[in-house]
């Protein structure tokens, strides 16, 4: 689905003239001619990026930039104010108004496509990653956590050393980031040797760009620094260098060479979304890191175990290697509540999967699958490894009584464990269900879990291997 874009100008003449070139480049264009229906038209149906022209009859476009930039619901979109000049006190009042980029009467048309193409890319990612943070939380697997935020960083790369430590002069007392330079040469090399951070602000040469675009290429190709924003800054207007650094990745291009008043505007609309994208990114992943985890024992939970057994099984076939599936079960954990509580049986489950995990390998998975019950499985283990490691939970469970703090109360616990080993040529083929797999595994193990609490409780029992 095409982008949609607002065009707002009192001017019908700009309003046709900016219409036909983003039309023709495929995006869906709205217009309108007063601040009053540009607010009404964003609160119907809010556009993927606004082109804000300077006057309009009813407000300034200064002043209707900064009311758009404060609104909780308009705040993050994105906005091009369309300067009557080129002049640096225009550029400037533009950027402290909140505008994301300005460009000038009449725009290139190379240069403003690449400009929005960015800025979409960029607002994109915020709502998808929006969309994402908003299903996580309504399945109630998200929950906004405040994080400490350690001062931006910002790396200059320049060709000439000099340059860089003369912008890093000129800039620090405008910001509140901690500032560093690379030689362009060298900043390549150095990705891997020093912290990633959160801007790039990257010298152009318009009769030499090659090596600065190559670097943003090469940012925007590594998982370490994709994350990061670019700003390139051009020491002469170069169009096709301009537009090439957008393409290749850039956040934004300063044109008019290197100016610190400017460049601190520009870092700091582009570090303010960096953070959103980063704290929106962190939510989702704690959201899924819930859905697949026990809140108590902080554990795996079942919907992360079956199919992690299922794959266990697969590669297990694959290699021709067998490995081992447990189920543990805590004794008597019913009269532990019954006596003590359930705070006190949530105690003694969080302890003993704590004690569990440390038995174990990083590579062994151990989930909580049920009320006391237990999941664990060894990748690379036969019958002999796998009753050895089982015994060693349950000396480990068993060890010492779990100490209830707040009530001077020592618990003393133990648990049982069925065992039962994956052969390959027992395991699915192909085609076969991998969750009625990993399924018919636990169900062997539980079985043998009946025997070992049969049999007088904190044990091990060896089952049968599947048929």
């Amino acid at each position: 689905m095409p982008g949609r874009i607002l065009i707002i100008d009192s001017v019908a003449t700009n309003r046709i003239v900016l219409k036909v070139k983003l039309s023709s480049a495929f995006y869906q264009v709205e217009q309108a001619a007063t601040a009053q229906d540009a607010l009404a038209q964003i609160t119907r149906t809010a556009p993927d990026l606004i082109l804000l022209g300077n006057d309009l009859p009813d407000m300034t476009g200064l002043s209707l930039c900064q009311r758009l930039k404060t609104r909780e619901v308009t705040g993050q979109i994105p906005v091009i104010m369309v300067a009557p000049d080129n002049s640096r006190g225009a550029r400037l009042a533009c950027l402290d108004a909140g505008a994301d980029d300005v460009i000038c009467k009449p725009p290139e048309d190379a240069v403003l496509l690449a400009r929005i193409r960015s800025l979409m890319r960029g607002h994109d990612t915020i709502e998808e990653l929006r969309l994402r943070d908003t299903t996580a939380r309504m399945l109630g697997f998200a929950e906004v956590a405040p994080r400490f935020e350690h001062p931006a960083s910002v790396l200059f790369a320049t060709a000439a050393p000099d340059q860089g430590v003369r912008w890093r002069t000129h800039l620090k007392p405008l910001v509140p980031y901690e500032l560093r330079h690379h030689p362009l040469s060298v900043a390549l090399s150095n990705l891997a040797k020093y912290p990633v951070p959160d801007a790039f602000v990257i010298a152009l040469d318009p009769d030499a760009p090659e090596e600065g675009l190559r670097f943003i290429a090469e940012i925007r190709a590594r998982s370490a620094t994709r994350k990061a924003v670019i700003l390139a800054v051009l020491s002469t207007p170069d169009n096709a260098t301009c537009v090439d650094a957008l393409d290749l990745g850039a956040n934004d291009v300063m044109t008019e060479g290197f100016d610190a008043e400017e460049l601190s505007f520009r870092l700091a609309t582009l570090i303010k979304r960096k953070r959103l994208v980063d704290r929106l990114r962190q939510n989702v992943q704690d959201g899924l890191n819930a859905a697949v985890t026990d809140p108590l024992t902080g554990l795996h939970n079942r919907r992360y175990a079956l199919p992690q057994l299922a794959r266990i099984a697969r590669q297990a076939r694959t290699m021709n290697r067998s490995f081992a599936v447990m189920v543990a079960d805590l004794d008597h954990f019913k009269s532990i509540n019954d006596r003590y509580g359930h705070a006190a049986g949530d105690v003694v489950l969080a302890e003993i999967a704590r004690r569990m995990r440390e038995t174990l390998t990083e590579a062994d998975l151990i989930a909580r699958i049920g009320g006391e019950e237990f999941l664990i499985v060894l990748q690379r283990a036969d019958r002999a490894h796998a009753t050895n490691v089982a015994r060693r939970l349950c000396a480990a469970v068993r060890a010492d009584p779990v100490y209830l703090q707040g009530r001077d109360i020592q618990i003393p616990v133990t648990v049982s464990i069925g065992v039962t080993i994956g052969n390959p040529p027992a395991l699915p083929k192909a085609g076969e269900s991998p969750a009625h797999s990993a399924t018919d595994l636990i169900d062997l193990a539980d079985q043998a879990l009946y025997g070992a609490k049969a049999h007088g409780r904190d044990q091990v029992t060896l089952g049968q291997a599947p048929a």
